[in-house]
């Protein structure tokens, strides 16, 4: 039976805590990672009804990265047929032997996706889902993007802050993808930072 996986609130309030008492941000550019970033992990809503949105999107968010690999994961255990006729992208999912107490991945499958090298990691979980969140920093990504409000540095360091008149969440999506557009091209942002950026439409 596919279910998302939840992580146990304890484990987590301990890990953000954990995280964020050894991090420390380094100076690199947003834009020249995007640019040059061979491959990229997006990561999907853990609700299942909220996939059809995300799914509908998720053109868009692969327009902005041509010419590279495009790895999707899905916060559920035994999910891959969710996207089984997108053949355009490797889909990444948890299995049952993935997972230990709490529902904290296992070292093996974190390693797993390190291995990928991913250069981007996007959250498109638009609640606060902390698995995605754990991953993107696990991930090794570079650049780890999510929107403002879930939780926060070091798991993302690239927050977007979108307007408040985008109330349903395809345009939530429409929001996030032509941010991260205008990053891409240097027209917002793009410089070098040292901390956690917060990018407002």
């Amino acid at each position: 039976m596919v279910k998302p996986v939840r992580i146990n609130p304890l484990a987590r309030k301990i890990l953000i805590w954990w995280n964020r008492l050894f991090f420390k941000p380094p100076a690199l550019s947003f834009g020249e990672k995007m640019n040059r970033a061979e491959n990229v992990l997006i990561c999907f809503p853990s609700k299942i009804e909220s996939f059809a949105s995300a799914k509908e999107h998720l053109t868009a968010f692969a327009d902005l990265f041509q010419n590279k690999k495009i790895f999707v994961f899905l916060p559920l255990i035994e999910g891959k047929t969710f996207l089984s006729d997108l053949k355009r992208y490797a889909v990444i999912c948890p299995q049952k032997g993935d997972l230990w107490i709490f529902s904290l991945p296992r070292r093996k499958f974190i390693q797993r996706i390190k291995d990928y090298g991913f250069e981007i990691a996007l959250d498109l979980d638009l609640e606060d889902g902390f698995l995605n969140s754990y991953l993107c920093l696990k991930s090794g990504a570079k650049v780890r993007i999510g929107l403002e409000g879930k939780t926060g540095s070091p798991f993302y360091n690239l927050q977007l802050a979108l307007s408040k008149e985008r109330l349903y969440q395809e345009h939530l999506y429409v929001g996030m993808a032509e941010t991260l557009k205008s990053l891409s091209q240097g027209l917002i942002g793009g410089g070098k930072e040292n901390r956690n950026s917060i990018l407002k439409e």
